[in-house]
């Protein structure tokens, strides 16, 4: 985090907090110290400051150490609006000039895949949207570019105008599900070029593959898994939480493959490790978009 977001954080008063398991927002509670009112950052009892000269807030009762938690608050509220109403207004696309509503029949939040989290995860049937949550960063490179090659449909919403906390929940809602900017990060395709979009191709460095089988006591079910190995380079991504000081070479990135026999007769052919380019399709396997190598070609 550079110096003048930290700064900006820093100065804000914090308008929001944690109660009953809901974020709220300083103009629903009185003045005074709440018990039952804790920080979203750091789960402090907070007291609502609401006098006649400085603008109403919240501030910590025993704990000054506390930064970040205006930021914290207002993603956990998106989330929280995402999760209860269960729908979204969808961006402008290059072949739809109208805003559209997106209603789901379920919303999953901070859900894992292809190695990344995302903030929420809106299900209607066999069609996935994930959402993040823009407040003061976008989604960084590296998650940005395995949504495009995986063909995930996503969108980011940026409340970054909103961190002053001069909205109550009610607008907050607005601007989440509505009015808020909001971008494709993997643009839809078109009609004419959907089919087209699926079929993706990727220049990658095998290491090897493996066919395995097997039965989970677990779901009381046989299983598959069947694997190819790609050399991935090792990202310098830092977080809030900690700065990558160095790094470099590269990771094994596994993939699940078709067991198809011409492909597998092909895989068995190459002395590895071998360059290739990978074509890989979207599937959805156990409620969850994936992606699924179909062939492999050699450069």
């Amino acid at each position: 985090m550079n110096k003048e977001i930290k700064s900006k954080q820093e100065d804000l008063e914090l308008c929001y907090g944690m109660m009953n398991g809901e974020i709220i927002h300083i103009s629903e509670v009185n003045s005074g110290i709440l018990q039952n009112c804790l920080c979203p950052k750091c789960g402090s009892i907070l007291i609502a400051k609401k006098g006649d000269i400085r603008k109403h807030h919240f501030a910590h009762y025993n704990y000054e150490n506390c930064q970040g938690a205006q930021e914290t608050a207002l993603h956990l509220l998106a989330k929280e609006i995402l999760y209860q109403e269960k729908c979204v207004y969808l961006p402008y696309s290059c072949d739809n000039q109208d805003t559209e509503i997106k209603t789901f029949d379920d919303v999953s939040l901070e859900v894992r895949e292809l190695g990344l989290i995302f903030d929420a995860l809106g299900c209607i049937e066999n069609d996935k949207l994930a959402i993040e949550i823009k407040v003061t960063h976008e989604i960084d490179d590296r998650k940005r570019q395995i949504v495009v090659n995986h063909g995930i449909q996503m969108i980011e919403i940026d409340l970054s105008d909103y961190l002053n906390g001069e909205k109550n929940r009610t607008e907050i809602v607005d601007a989440v599900i509505k009015s808020a900017p909001r971008y494709w990060i993997n643009q839809l395709p078109t009609h004419e070029s959907k089919q087209e979009e699926t079929d993706m191709i990727n220049k990658a460095t095998i290491t090897g593959f493996k066919l395995a089988s097997g039965y989970s006591r677990k779901n009381n079910c046989n299983f598959e898994s069947n694997k190819i190995f790609v050399l991935e380079p090792v990202v310098n991504k830092s977080s809030t939480n900690y700065q990558v000081s160095a790094c470099g070479g590269y990771e094994i990135l596994q993939l699940d493959i078709v067991d198809q026999a011409e492909l597998i007769e092909k895989l068995s052919s190459f002395t590895f490790p071998v360059d290739t380019t990978l074509t890989i399709e979207t599937a959805f396997q156990r409620n969850k978009c994936r992606p699924v190598v179909t062939d492999v070609n050699l450069i």
